[in-house]
């Protein structure tokens, strides 16, 4: 993919913004997410990058938040989320709230950062692990977190992370468990919705959202194709249901 610059970043960020929430709310929003991002330099939010030290340092990866350069930071929280690792006991409530065989399903992370959630997801036996990150600094990192992880205990299992903008992601056949981070903005995530539902249409098949942070729920409940299954204040779990997609308008996801 294309190098990616603050001012790349940016400015597709701004012009998708101005066409989703018009220019007023554009500029509150990006206010926002300023206001969020200079307020993790204050003393009293500084430990929080150092979360999780001791899951990385039991899997001898790199996924916590302490050595995220500025740069990175800065345009991941204008054009998104900042980026924060998942935590362990959260996941494993998530994963065990998916009815489904695991050894079935193809894991896909939305935003998968440095690669933590594809770690955590190997023990669960998943046919196939893919992530997919748009900062090439937090993908690489994520490669080599895989290799270290290959060089000790990896599964018989496919894993990969690829580099890359999610909306531009064609969802593999077969069943999915797709897992976000809470990692886009309402436009992009409308987006990715609309593609996975496209997805679906060509190849029904069964498909689990499950929603870490769910600041943008509201986007699934307005897909008519999507019903929730389980969840929390901190998480939710979403599937496909069984009718005819063909009957469902897009503007259900807009």
């Amino acid at each position: 993919m294309p190098e990616l610059t603050f001012r790349r970043a940016f400015t597709r960020h701004w012009q998708e913004s101005i066409q989703h929430y018009g220019l007023w709310r554009t500029v509150q929003q990006m206010s926002e997410a300023l206001y969020r991002f200079l307020r993790e330099f204050l003393p009293d939010r500084r430990k929080a990058k150092y979360g999780d030290l001791d899951y990385d340092f039991d899997q001898m990866i790199d996924t916590t938040r302490s050595n995220v350069q500025f740069r990175s930071q800065l345009i991941a929280a204008i054009t998104g989320h900042q980026y924060f690792p998942s935590e362990p006991w959260i996941f494993e409530q998530m994963m065990q709230a998916l009815p489904i065989h695991f050894q079935n399903f193809t894991f896909i992370d939305l935003g998968s950062g440095k690669g933590r959630v594809l770690v955590m997801a190997v023990p669960f036996g998943f046919k196939r692990i893919l992530g997919v990150e748009f900062m090439p600094e937090w993908h690489h990192i994520a490669e080599r977190n895989i290799a270290n992880l290959a060089a000790g205990h990896l599964p018989a299992m496919p894993i990969q992370s690829l580099c890359m903008d999610a909306r531009d992601l064609q969802f593999p056949a077969g069943p999915l468990v797709v897992y976000m981070f809470n990692p886009f903005p309402e436009p992009v995530l409308a987006t990715v919705l609309e593609h996975l539902r496209e997805s679906l249409l060509r190849n029904p098949r069964p498909v689990f959202l499950a929603y870490r942070y769910p600041e943008l729920e509201n986007l699934l409940q307005r897909c008519g194709w999507l019903e929730k299954v389980a969840g929390t204040e901190q998480w939710a779990v979403y599937r496909n249901r069984v009718i005819e997609f063909s009957e469902i308008p897009n503007a259900f996801c807009a």
